[in-house]
């Protein structure tokens, strides 16, 4: 187990780039019937169990004749983050149906138009384009990947002036993206995983020397960056740092030698996992290559794991902005399995959700559901303290919709955790997790989370 980041000295704390910038209830029924029971005593008669009611299917539904809400999710459905993009796609059809059950905003329904990045930036912009010239979005809940997501605001939305809300865009260049205030992200900047990473590794692990291989883009450097100055700082050494390319590839035999050629104590994949990662590792292992890997969000993959064998990788641990304990998130997660009948298994669910309700509520307090300067105007007002607190729960949802309607200041606190989105639309507050490879149950599972306030630098360790 990791130990408290209480241990670790402010100087970790200001290096790198923090100093640079329920489910459906299931009845089980046995047999009621007694074998000694007389055959001319009458059955005895009781009241069928009622099975647990649909999520978000009994309210009154749409019942106006606004115009609908038209929200794009733009995530990869293929390419290196191919596993990330149904559960993303899950999270924002069920923010929509639940608003819709409740009544929708501005006498419209919610509706959600999904589009294909194939983890690419060219397709990437492509699809943007697409969803925001033909399918008439005002807001798009996406990308997954940092470079598709500053390619997509420096190119479509931000020019467009369409609102743009990441869930999974961690790279810190996304701070400084010449978007005209119309990119904002849910989750927290990789300036607060880096020295989580250096710290994982360094007193955690007590490895002294890593390589890396990174994906050449903005969340591999990012993140490459923030870990490596860290890092470093504490006195680890880098062996090397090796780029690959954005796209995938059936072989790194010479980048896995050139990163392993200083003999260093493990590998730190900061990859994604579909062509890359499993790649790559797979070379590692079957050649004898390295055989101690370090991990991060790109790379936390269970059908990589499960492709790979779980067995290679037990005990095995990385990193990952993940959501804030609270009762907001459980409830979250309830909602989620309640409609999709098992939990998500990749990181950034939760920012997928409150990204699409965060544009549903500026869309009510703006009082249009066509007017998508309107609606980026009234986001940080939804979205941040002060205001009257509404969480992400189905009826909680319903009556944030009406409050901010009704011209309420309310302060929506997400199911990732506080939504408070500052003058760069970044989450300057949020979590980091320590998660392991459990290779007995086969799955992934979080050792340890940690609080961090890129405002002040502080970090705490979190307990559930």
């Amino acid at each position: 187990m990791p130990k408290s980041l209480t241990q670790i000295s402010w100087r970790w704390l200001l290096v790198g780039a923090l100093v640079a910038l329920v489910a459906v209830v299931a009845i089980a029924c046995g047999d009621d019937d007694d074998d000694d029971t007389p055959t001319d005593t009458p059955a005895e008669t009781t009241t069928p169990p009622t099975a647990a009611p649909a999520v978000c299917e009994a309210g009154p539904g749409v019942t106006g004749t606004g115009d609908a809400l038209k929200i794009g999710v733009l995530v990869p459905f293929t390419g290196a983050l191919a596993t990330f993009g149904p559960e993303y796609e899950n999270a924002a059809r069920l923010a929509a149906k639940c608003i819709n059950d409740a009544g929708g905003v501005n006498g419209g329904t919610v509706e959600i138009v999904t589009g294909d990045t194939g983890t690419a930036a060219e397709v990437g912009v492509s699809e943007a384009t697409r969803l925001v010239d033909i399918e008439s979005v005002v807001g798009i809940v996406g990308a997954a990947s940092s470079a598709v997501s500053l390619a997509v605001a420096e190119s479509v939305t931000g020019p467009g002036q369409v609102v743009q809300i990441s869930p999974a865009s961690t790279s810190p260049a996304l701070s400084a993206a010449a978007d005209d205030d119309f990119l904002f992200r849910t989750p927290i900047s990789d300036a607060a995983q880096g020295v989580l990473l250096a710290q994982l590794i360094a007193d955690d692990l007590g490895y002294t020397s890593v390589c890396a291989m990174y994906v050449n883009n903005a969340y591999g450097e990012g993140l490459l960056d923030s870990f490596t100055t860290a890092y470093e700082d504490g006195g680890g050494s880098v062996t090397a740092s090796v780029a690959h390319d954005d796209a995938q590839a059936i072989s790194y035999t010479a980048q896995l030698e050139q990163c392993t050629s200083g003999d260093p104590e493990a590998l730190v994949a900061i990859s994604y996992p579909v062509g890359q990662a499993t790649v790559y590792l797979r070379e590692a292992l079957e050649g004898s290559i390295i055989d101690e890997f370090v991990f991060v969000d790109g790379t936390r993959d269970d059908e990589m794991f499960t492709e790979l064998g779980w067995e290679n990788f037990d005990g095995m641990q990385g990193t990952a902005p993940g959501a804030l304990t609270t009762d907001f998130g459980d409830a979250f997660d309830d909602l989620y399995v309640a409609e999709f009948g098992a939990i998500y298994q990749t990181p950034f669910v939760r920012e997928a959700y409150d990204a699409t309700v965060a544009i549903v509520l500026a869309a009510a307090a703006a009082e249009s559901n066509t007017d998508a300067v309107a609606i980026r105007d009234a986001l940080r007002g939804v979205a941040n303290a002060p205001g009257d607190v509404y969480g992400p729960g189905a009826s909680d949802l319903a009556a944030a919709v009406v409050a901010a309607a009704a011209g309420t200041d309310i302060d929506y606190n997400g199911a990732s955790g506080s939504v408070d989105f500052d003058a760069n639309g970044d989450i300057t507050f949020g979590a980091i997790e320590i998660w392991e490879v459990d290779a007995a149950n086969e799955e992934i599972v979080v050792v340890e989370r940690f609080s961090v306030d890129l405002t002040t630098g502080e970090v705490l360790e979190l307990t559930d």
